[in-house]
């Protein structure tokens, strides 16, 4: 990620090596010696760090996007970890979630100010994920040209419940033999899901290439993505997915259903019903036609409403709209 920004031009300056446990006086030095007008962060942590660097600097904007809202179920300590969350909705003057589902929940918080909210749809380089050479990727996995293969990309740990796909994946594979499902990723799970794989006796049948850098050639090789999800904000790997001209089983949790219309671009299920995605993921294989029409249509959609050029356009107006605010004022 450090040389794709460094590739665009930008400076990659990591705060959490600056010498100190404590990064935010080292943030609050280079905004001062860069006269840095606007910062933009993306996590509870850099929106806390953020914050108390700016406490008795004047004049500099703090943007914050929201890409989740999280559960207490979500982490180990999640009551202490959504109270955080909830907290770091305050300090900024400027937050954009990512879909409208999110904005919603935001606005719904006590004392938010509405008028600081301002949505900016996730989206993705929709050129980068056009449908791939589907035997090379297979190949690259040891995969056959007549399997049935499931894939999933992203963290491996409990809010995305691999361990219900799992499960859903025994309930596929005990109706098709030829079926294998590929999960891409690394997380703190991963080798608790290895033993589940074990125990269920499906993992022979189970590929795991760990983080995979070429996301474009990995859903070639799939015939529907699934993901598993008890939260989540606007899904990139589902966008990514659809964009592939890949068939999406989804749970029905966070923006999902702003991305996918059930039955048309794919298909959205109940959260933590292994049997649910089973179910839908069989109706696919059963019906390549329609499995095709659905790749299509979900391709054609993310086309339309998450190219990342528009999202690129609307920060770019937040951005140009705050250094006009702050020219006034000056």
């Amino acid at each position: 990620m450090q040389i794709a920004f460094e590739g665009l031009g930008c400076r990659v300056i990591d705060f959490t090596n600056a010498g100190t446990a404590n990064p935010r006086r080292s943030i609050r030095r280079y905004i001062r010696e860069h006269d840095i007008d606007i910062v933009h962060t993306h996590t509870p942590r850099t929106i806390v760090d953020v914050s108390l660097a700016l406490l008795g600097v004047d004049q500099v904007t703090h943007v914050a996007t929201k890409h989740l809202l999280n559960a207490r179920s979500d982490r180990r300590w999640g009551v202490a970890y959504t109270l955080l969350d909830r907290l770091t909705l305050y300090p900024p003057d400027v937050l954009v979630p990512v879909s409208s589902t999110m904005r919603d929940q935001i606005i719904s918080q006590p004392l938010i100010d509405k008028r600081k909210v301002v949505l900016i749809r996730n989206a993705i380089p929709i050129g980068d994920f056009r449908p791939g050479d589907r035997a090379a990727a297979r190949l690259e996995l040891g995969l056959g040209a007549d399997a049935n293969v499931l894939g999933y990309a992203g963290r491996i740990d409990k809010v995305k419940r691999i361990d219900l796909l799992l499960q859903a994946f025994r309930q596929v594979y005990e109706q098709r033999e030829k079926a294998h499902l590929v999960i891409a990723g690394e997380g703190n799970l991963k080798g608790e899901m290895e033993a589940l794989a074990s125990a269920l006796g499906i993992s022979h049948a189970v590929r795991w290439p760990g983080f995979h850098r070429n996301m474009p050639r990995l859903l070639a090789a799939i015939d529907v993505y699934v993901q598993s999800s008890v939260n989540e904000g606007l899904s990139l790997s589902i966008l990514e997915a659809m964009a592939a001209e890949k068939a999406v089983v989804a749970t029905n949790v966070g923006a999902a259903k702003e991305v996918i219309a059930d039955g048309e671009t794919g298909f959205l299920v109940p959260p933590g019903s292994s049997t649910a995605i089973a179910t839908a993921v069989i109706a696919l294989l059963d019906d390549p036609e329609r499995r095709a029409a659905i790749s299509r249509a979900a391709r054609a959609h993310v086309e339309s409403e998450f190219d990342l050029r528009k999202m690129v356009d609307q920060y770019g107006a937040v951005y140009a709209r705050l250094a006009e605010q702050a020219t006034h004022t000056t």
